[in-house]
């Protein structure tokens, strides 16, 4: 039930704020910087929150029902790599964009764990693999996608913003 109203919630933000970002960019009145640095940190925290949530779910998850006995360890990379989220946006303090980037490869490597776990569990107990991606596009894969996005606009947004400030970028 919480996954689902998480999950929801976090597709109409994203949806918004896919919609509602370039449109404000694109308007007659340009934003100035402290508008742009007021959407960019509007986005971060709705990033951060959905990281922290996510990271919640997954170590209580974790704690429910996580199998330690795949081969190489493969059990603990399901949950461990969504965990790691929510220190990646340690990585604000040295960039917007670099934090982009890590979530973009957390989401990559999540999917690949999910889908390599998966595989793993079953040769493990015996049945036959699966030859579908399908395991790989779970609820916290979808979600650190979900959440990449976020911060990449919001990259989008601190880059524009330091373009106005240092006077490469005039108002109309």
């Amino acid at each position: 039930m919480l996954t689902q109203f998480v999950f929801w919630a976090a597709i109409a933000m994203v949806g918004f704020a896919i919609i509602a970002v370039p449109l404000r960019l694109a308007a007659n009145a340009p934003p100035t910087a402290r508008a742009l640095a007021g959407m960019t940190r509007g986005l971060l925290l709705i990033a951060g929150i959905l990281g922290s949530v996510m990271t919640l779910m997954i170590l209580a998850a974790a704690a429910w029902g996580m199998d330690t006995n795949l081969p190489w360890g493969l059990g603990v990379y399901l949950y461990l790599i969504p965990a790691l989220s929510l220190p990646a946006f340690f990585l604000l303090f040295i960039s917007v964009k670099a934090t982009a980037r890590t979530l973009w490869l957390l989401t990559i490597a999540n999917a690949l764990a999910w889908y390599f776990g998966d595989r793993a569990d079953r040769i493990f107990q015996g049945l036959q693999p699966k030859a579908d991606f399908g395991i790989s596009f779970n609820f916290f894969t979808i979600l650190l996608a979900l959440i990449s996005v976020l911060v990449e606009l919001a990259a989008f947004c601190r880059g524009k913003e330091q373009r106005l400030a240092d006077g490469s970028e005039q108002k109309v």
